[in-house]
């Protein structure tokens, strides 16, 4: 939604009517910057020629938002030193000659929501409204499993009462950055990809709060997403359970995190449309009665389907298994469906090219390996017969999973 200057200021209308109440900001990565810095440090690994040329484009987008901004010309061009030195650092981050990609997609990649939140701060201080910047890498404290690091819930609650509490109580609002963590080192960790929401619910569940609010570019949750399925409804109501289920399937609104910490503590989550914020939301809370009511569809295209097979006809058992699952989580690969038979061993994830290339080097010095790519996983929760007929005929099935509530098909 930070995609432009519009997006930046709805944002700051949004909050100003809240400005009353305790409130935190968890903020995203401007626009498409994520995907951006993800190719710049492809390209810093590759050691691309074109490497300078795409960091400025990306750079000079920051700047020109910044110079669309209704801001005076002295807080303007404070902010666009402040965006400017940020982006001095983040080149040096790209040329540091880093020797772990994981490690290093965490330092570079984290730059796109310390510039949104330092953005947002700025314009909302303009308004006169009372905000602190908090860097969430001294708030929520992981592990170094780096791209996906763990939380560590007593030292970031300890963080949030001595940092963000104090802040609160003196009426401040407080800016923070979503997706980020810190290890015990004092190095930046990220929470997984669209991790803003699980920093929300993190944050939230600590303070208990009233309200926890995932603003998005849909009216509100949706049972399929509108820009692929004209037919999508909006959900007014989930369970935890069922939102838990959604996110483990690929559902792209609610990082699969953020239910648990919410259900502990009771804590329903609403999900409002940015562009109408005065529109009902949908609710994510322990209400189950609604959860069959309406089909959900999701789809997952770029899938790799990979089939491992013993080299002496050995059956696949625990063994093996337990072998092959810690060669996915070396590589960091997450699996969205997975079927065995007697001797083979077939696994569904997100395509990567790089992870796919070192797992299958590493699978093929024990089993036999084939795979297919480029194609597409689609799951019908709370199906019925006229879905199957409607979504699952005329396809080329590669491989299918079927229960009573769901069913999944490769095609």
């Amino acid at each position: 939604m930070l995609k432009d200057a519009a997006g930046i200021e709805r944002m700051a209308s949004i909050v100003e009517e809240f400005k009353c109440e305790p409130l935190v900001v968890v903020v995203s990565a401007i626009g498409k910057t994520t995907n951006a810095l993800e190719k710049l440090l492809a390209m810093a690994f590759e050691k691309d020629d074109n490497l300078a040329t795409e960091y400025f484009k990306l750079k000079s987008l920051h700047v020109n938002l910044v110079q669309s901004l209704p801001i005076s010309t002295s807080g303007k061009d404070e902010l666009i030193t402040e965006v400017e030195e940020l982006f001095r650092d983040l080149w040096d981050a790209l040329n540091k000659g880093y020797s772990d990609r994981y490690f290093a997609y965490d330092q570079v990649v984290s730059f796109g929501e310390r510039i949104s939140s330092r953005i947002v701060s700025s314009r909302l201080s303009e308004k006169k409204l009372i905000a602190k910047e908090v860097d969430a890498s001294d708030i929520i404290a992981t592990n170094d499993n780096y791209t996906d690091a763990s939380v560590d819930w007593k030292k970031t609650k300890t963080n949030v009462d001595k940092e963000i509490l104090p802040l609160l109580h003196s009426n401040k609002i407080v800016i923070t950055q979503g997706f980020l963590g810190g290890d015990s080192k004092g190095n930046v960790t990220t929470l997984g990809r669209e991790g803003s929401d699980f920093t929300a619910a993190i944050i939230g569940s600590i303070l208990k709060a009233d309200e926890i609010v995932i603003w998005k570019d849909v009216p509100g949750l949706m049972n399929a997403d509108p820009k692929v399925f004209e037919e999508a409804v909006k959900l007014d109501n989930i369970s935890y359970h069922e939102a838990i289920e959604l996110a483990y399937y690929g559902a792209s609104v609610i990082h699969p995190k953020t239910i648990q910490p919410l259900q502990k503590n009771k804590l329903a989550l609403q999900i409002r449309s940015f562009y109408k914020p005065a529109a009902a939301p949908s609710y994510i809370s322990d209400d189950a009665t609604l959860d069959d009511k309406i089909p959900k569809i999701i789809l997952k295209e770029n899938q790799t389907l990979l089939s491992i097979s013993s080299r002496n006809m050995d059956f696949i058992m625990e063994n093996s298994l337990h072998h092959i699952f810690k060669l996915f989580t070396k590589h960091k690969i997450h699996i969205n469906l997975m079927q065995n038979s007697a001797i083979s061993f077939s696994v569904c994830f997100n395509q990567n090219k790089k992870k796919q290339e070192f797992l299958i080097k590493d699978l093929s010095l024990f089993y036999y390996v084939k795979y297919n790519t480029g194609l597409t996983l689609l799951t019908l929760r709370h199906y019925d017969d006229k879905m199957l007929k409607k979504y699952i005929s005329r396809k080329k099935i590669f491989l299918e999973q079927k229960s009573r509530t769901t069913m999944q098909i490769i095609y």
